[in-house]
């Protein structure tokens, strides 16, 4: 995955009076890592905002801190954004080590058509948008396909184990956990239920008719 590349200053501005940096388009963050002591920086708004838009949580950033040469290799962590405007207001990197693992939830993208969908009147249930995985910075994926192609019929479903998993990625989830899966229509499943409480009235008059015809019985024998 190619890497986005990011310009930042250290920041001396700090707690509360981080809101004048946001009036100036700047935007508080942090830099850590295992192998980085924690420095406060800033990054302009409109840049950190496209990078974000490519890079996402799952790709990696090249990061330059004012004028060093060498960028920090980082992934963006904890980004908050406003409430109301969803504008930026805080972003963590987290510097990696390229040869230690790293935790990531890649999208889950639907690819295909669902013929239980087009031709079967089903409704698409997409259960899962994102997964975790862990793997080496070099093995990053922003996505991971779910071919929903196979949904024939009414109830049938893509699990986690049918995912087809990139080269040097491991899924931290339960295998047989639902991923998509088609089930009937609203309606249709109203009219089942519908039709499931009439039966079961129907046999419950039935049992207590025949209660009651056995208590005539037995009151009958007694006299």
């Amino acid at each position: 995955m190619e890497h986005v590349k990011l310009q930042s200053s250290r920041r001396t501005v700090l707690g509360k009076q981080v809101k004048h940096l946001r009036r100036e388009g700047l935007i508080p963050a942090v830099l850590f890592g295992a192998k980085q002591e924690s420095t406060p920086i800033q990054v302009q708004e409109r840049e950190l905002d496209s990078v974000l838009r490519q890079a996402g949580s799952t790709a990696l950033i090249e990061l330059f801190v004012d004028k060093e040469r060498r960028p920090h290799v980082v992934l963006a962590r904890d980004i908050q954004r406003d409430i109301l405007t969803s504008r930026l207001r805080h972003v963590d990197f987290y510097q990696v080590q390229l040869d230690r693992k790293v935790r990531t939830s890649p999208a889950l993208e639907l690819v295909g058509e669902a013929p239980a969908v087009q031709y079967g009147g089903g409704v698409l249930v997409h259960t899962l948008t994102h997964i975790e995985v862990e793997c080496l910075p070099a093995d990053l994926v922003d996505s991971i396909p779910v071919d929903i192609s196979s949904l024939e019929t009414l109830n049938d479903s893509v699990t986690i184990a049918d995912l087809p998993v990139p080269p040097g990625i491991t899924i931290l989830a339960d295998p047989t956990e639902v991923v998509v899966s088609v089930v009937a229509p609203r309606a249709t499943i109203e009219e089942e239920e519908a039709a499931a409480a009439e039966l079961e009235a129907e046999e419950v008059e039935e049992l207590e008719e025949e209660e009651e015809a056995e208590e005539k019985e037995e009151a009958g024998e007694e006299e």
